[in-house]
């Protein structure tokens, strides 16, 4: 009986104990702002399965794989060069260099088993709080992260000293009003930057009371489960917004007339769908909304509600967006923020408001703002233009006639400002006038265009881009549709949202790396030492064949805003040319995969 009895406390306790080593046992429910990212490790067989884990197998990973090798090999020459130049002594050099040789295995361990950071702020006057970063699982084998903690001591020339805090030692460095401590605890490796000294923070961390695991928006974080997570965030919206108060009846004030009060709280996941990756951003904003929260307010729409966009776009958005609204929206919080932080120069404000409605000819507001509606669509199409010159924005029209007179006017009023000689000529295309502007003046190397057609504005930075919508426009030229893969994605999500985005990486990726080669046999030319490459990068066919276009959506109702999003790749910039910045698409690579 008594065996029994042992094997159901025994049950009955483990999962206590095991929750109490979760990581976030050393954080506070005081904490505002929370990321915890798992690692590649908990989530390899769900990451492998996406279209971003396959490209990683295949050529592209082992080229990134060569690329991120060769940069820690290069890691001790880089650092220690300047060491033996500030005349570091020999013994502490042997020192150094075998920290160089430990401290990236940490990268391995925060790959496998990612990190968590928390920021934790107290006071504001005077400054009260701390950030943490937490490595689960390095504590197991520490020498990694205390070889790369003594590192960045060594080279920031600052003395740690080392302390016994209850049963644990605890490393600090004091730089007035700011400490930095770290110790291994369990096994977990905790570093805590803030304004406590190594006493406080190390109580704080280990208290039994007031834990992360009472926090309400961890709680939401820690039991969603609409699709497996990698990557979970939350900001307190409510929380800080008190802080922030604090600072007196101005401060306070401000936050009332900006209307953020109302932005409760922002949480975001990030994870794994079969061959996508799935993100999802909820903010908690209920109505009614003021400030700049009521620039969220809009009305929702459907796919077919955009007008035709080339079938070729890289990328196209999608948003209801309402420029009269911004302008109030704006000029009230400008006019807020200065009539506290600068009370005597809020006339000059107004005055610079009306100046440029005299100088224009116009009223910015109602003829210019009040002239146009509420949806706003731009789409990228590298037949259109090169580098993102072929970008085009369609914005819906009210009152055709009055935006005409309007541009006429401002255009007068903004060479007489400028001294440029600025002239609107009318083109005749496909029986539509079609305005472009002439600026005469030397390195101006655009030829601003626009039309309004149906209901929209369709501007760009040459003609050519306006031609194709009004080709697209009239059925000329057949418009963008969704191939069976992008309508399988879309049909699981919502038909109706506030703002819609498409992006296609697979031309970007394919642009970069067909340049690539040519750049790094140029830097090779110049620097024959050099470890790249040029054979190991991947083929641009290869390495995009698993990936498909992006979409996101943003929907409203009324208490949350929810940013949807399934994707293969989703890069910082949607670009065809020569800027596709490869080195954002490596570390993009490096960080998500190895």
């Amino acid at each position: 009986m008594s065996r029994r009895l042992a094997v159901v406390l025994l049950l009955l306790v483990a999962p206590c104990v095991a929750g109490a080593q979760e990581p976030e046992r050393l954080l506070s429910a005081d904490t505002q702002i929370y990321v915890r990212w798992d690692g590649i490790e908990p989530h390899r067989a769900a990451y492998e399965k996406t279209a971003l884990g396959k490209m990683m197998q295949d050529d592209t990973g082992k080229f990134l794989a060569g690329v991120f090798k060769d940069l820690k090999d290069s890691a001790g020459t880089l650092l220690t060069v300047p060491q033996l130049l500030g005349g570091l002594a020999p013994e502490q050099l042997q020192k150094l260099q075998a920290d160089l040789a430990e401290a990236p295995k940490l990268l391995s361990t925060v790959a496998d088993r990612g990190f968590v950071v928390a920021v934790e702020v107290r006071k504001l006057e005077p400054p009260e709080g701390q950030v943490t970063l937490i490595f689960p699982g390095a504590g197991a084998q520490p020498k990694p992260f205390l070889s790369a903690l003594r590192l960045l001591t060594t080279l920031l020339k600052v003395e740690a000293k080392e302390t016994t805090i209850g049963e644990r030692v605890v490393y600090h460095v004091t730089e007035e009003p700011v400490s930095l401590v770290w110790w291994i605890d369990g096994k977990d490796a905790v570093v805590v930057a803030g304004t406590d000294k190594a006493e406080a923070v190390v109580k704080r961390a280990t208290s039994a009371t007031n834990r992360l695991a009472d926090n309400a928006q961890f709680k939401k974080v820690r039991e969603f489960k609409e699709f497996e997570t990698s990557t979970r965030l939350f900001l307190d919206g409510t929380a800080l917004v008190k802080i922030a108060k604090s600072r007196g009846k101005e401060v306070s004030q401000l936050i009332d007339d900006l209307g953020l009060e109302g932005l409760k709280a922002i949480r975001l996941y990030s994870g794994f769908d079969g061959a996508a990756e799935r993100g999802l951003v909820e903010v908690d904003m209920p109505g009614p909304r003021k400030g700049l929260l009521k620039l969220a307010d809009s009305k929702p729409f459907k796919l077919s509600d955009v007008p035709p966009v080339p079938p070729d776009a890289i990328s196209f958005s999608a948003t209801r967006f309402s420029y009269g609204s911004f302008y109030d929206v704006s000029l009230q919080a400008v006019q807020a923020i200065v009539g506290i932080v600068s009370p005597k120069d809020l006339p000059a404000v107004k005055d610079a408001i009306k100046q440029a409605d005299q100088v224009l000819g116009i009223n910015i507001r109602n003829d210019l703002f009040g002239s146009l509606g509420d949806m706003l669509v731009t789409y990228n199409s590298p037949t259109d233009g090169p580098l993102n010159l072929g970008q085009v924005y369609l914005i819906q029209v009210k009152d055709a006639k009055k935006l005409q007179q309007t541009i006429d006017q401002a255009l007068k009023g903004l060479s007489n400002l400028t001294g440029a000689e600025i002239e609107l000529k009318k083109r005749f295309y496909r029986k539509m006038d079609v305005y472009e502007v002439h600026v005469k003046q030397q390195g101006f190397i655009f030829l601003p265009t626009y039309v309004v057609h149906d209901g929209w504005i369709a501007l760009s930075y040459y003609p050519q881009p306006v031609q194709g919508f009004i080709l697209r426009a009239t059925g000329e030229l057949p418009p963008w549709k969704p191939d069976a893969g992008v309508e399988a994605t879309l049909a699981k999500l919502p038909k109706e949202f506030n703002s819609v985005s498409y992006s296609d990486p697979r031309p970007s990726i394919k642009q970069l790396l067909s340049m690539a080669p040519l750049i790094g046999q140029s830097v090779r030319s110049f620097a024959p030492d050099t470890r790249f490459d040029v054979g190991a990068i991947p083929n641009g066919h290869e390495a995009t064949k698993h990936l498909f276009p992006n979409l996101s959506v943003m929907t409203d109702d009324g208490n949350t805003l929810r940013l949807q999003t399934r994707a293969s790749l989703q890069l910082p910039f949607d670009v065809v040319g020569i800027d596709s910045y490869v080195l954002t698409f490596a570390l993009f690579g490096l960080a998500r995969g190895f």
